[in-house]
């Protein structure tokens, strides 16, 4: 956490600070130590260093004459050099009493210290924990402040390369972003909001379900930290409350596995849900369901797809939704999860893994949102004809909403 460079050539003096500073986790491997100036300002031309501790009388190079003009030229050379990263804070630190009031102004008109060291005494010591805290606390802090803040405004997770497709068709200027250590192919991109650039993060599981939504879910909150994460794809909708191709937008979601299975002599396996709902926030709630009166949107979306398309008007829902950890494909099946809300629209296998990332990610917490369109209606029927217009009518409405209705 905290990195400091020691410019001393006195090893016995050297090893007494080092005693003080691995009092402190922080600092762990992240001190540096040189004897002379000129490996110091090669240093300083590669690192920037919370701390530079710094001897007064030094060679230029290792065996040449040691003088206290040297350390105070390296001082005074280090604020003015753009070539040097200059520490955060310097401390001086010399065995020599006679030079502290000489030199001590060399650091006090910048606000830096020139302390004595004296072998077995505390005093010095107390000084240098007393800075080490300091910085340790102000670095601490500033750290915190800034895991508060959002970086990037939307991300957005889709479980299916198709459905990845129409999302990085959307004109926001998207390039690939590799990560160090993380093999995931994740794209970002951007747009112009009034005065504002909005960026934008995408990326697709390497596989359906609720697993891997909330791995990925996190990755992205990790990387990224959006203040929205967006869901898109395909779902299967209820049939006789979505049409095929309408937009689904679940106002809460649950896992319709979570429950307990009991054995029973009669009628043998028993399934009782005890599902854990997460739910959208009221204020988007509120404004989706403005759109939905509206009819905003909603026409030209439909106008504006090129190829075979359902031959119903497209709308919007907002109501209950589930995900389930399986492909769905009976009318029986169905019957049996609308047995956990009669006003359900929807079922897929990711949107809860979302939610629950969410939810449970360390601030600043993402608002979760899932826009699903119904390619099918998870009956025996079931087919994928209109899995193109569904992934389309998703990621064209998640455009429109970012663009025109979401607050950054």
């Amino acid at each position: 956490m905290i990195s400091i460079l020691i410019v001393d050539d006195n090893s016995l003096k050297v090893a007494d600070i080092k005693q003080v500073l691995y009092e402190y986790p922080e600092i762990n491997n992240k001190i540096n130590v040189v004897a002379d100036t000129n490996n110091a300002r090669r240093l300083l031309e590669e690192n920037k260093y919370d701390l530079l501790i710094l001897d007064l009388v030094l060679p230029n190079d290792f065996g040449d004459e040691e003088s206290p003009d040297n350390g105070v030229d390296f001082l005074n050379e280090i604020k003015l050099d753009p070539n040097k990263k200059c520490p955060y804070h310097i401390l001086g630190i010399t065995g020599k009493p006679e030079y502290i009031e000489k030199y001590s102004s060399d650091f006090s008109k910048n606000l830096w210290f020139l302390i004595e060291y004296q072998a077995g005494v505390e005093l010095w010591k107390e000084l240098l924990r007393n800075k080490i805290e300091y910085l340790i606390d102000s670095k601490r802090d500033i750290q915190l402040l800034n895991v508060l803040d959002y970086d990037f405004d939307v991300a957005i997770i889709t479980a299916l390369d198709k459905e990845l497709k129409k999302i990085l068709a959307l004109d926001w200027k998207w390039k690939e972003k590799p990560m160090v250590n993380d093999k995931t192919s994740f794209y970002i991109g951007q747009f112009e909001k009034g005065k504002s650039t909005i960026r934008v993060a995408a990326a697709c599981t390497p596989q359906m379900g609720m697993c891997a939504s909330s791995t990925l879910s996190m990755k992205l909150i990790h990387h990224f930290k959006p203040k929205y994460l967006i869901m898109s794809g395909i779902a299967a909708g209820i049939k006789g409350e979505v049409n095929l191709g309408d937009i689904m937008i679940a106002d809460e979601i649950w896992d319709a596995s979570s429950g307990k299975i009991k054995g029973d002599k009669d009628k043998g396996s028993l399934f009782l849900p005890d599902p854990k709902h997460k739910t959208l926030s009221e204020d988007i709630k509120e404004v989706l369901l403005k759109i939905k009166r509206d009819r905003k949107y909603l026409n030209q979306i439909q106008e504006n797809y090129q190829a075979e398309s359902p031959q119903t008007i497209l709308n919007l829902h907002v109501g209950p939704m589930t995900s389930v950890p399986a492909v769905v494909q009976s009318n029986r099946e169905i019957e049996k999860i609308r047995t956990q809300s009669r006003k359900l629209i929807g079922l897929e296998m990711e949107a809860y893994g979302v939610f629950y990332s969410a939810a449970h990610a360390p601030k600043p917490k993402p608002t979760a949102i899932s826009v699903k369109s119904a390619c099918d209606f998870a009956d025996e029927e079931k087919g994928d004809t209109f899995q193109d217009y569904a992934a389309y009518t998703s990621a064209s409405f998640i455009y429109e909403l970012v663009m025109n209705e979401l607050t950054f």
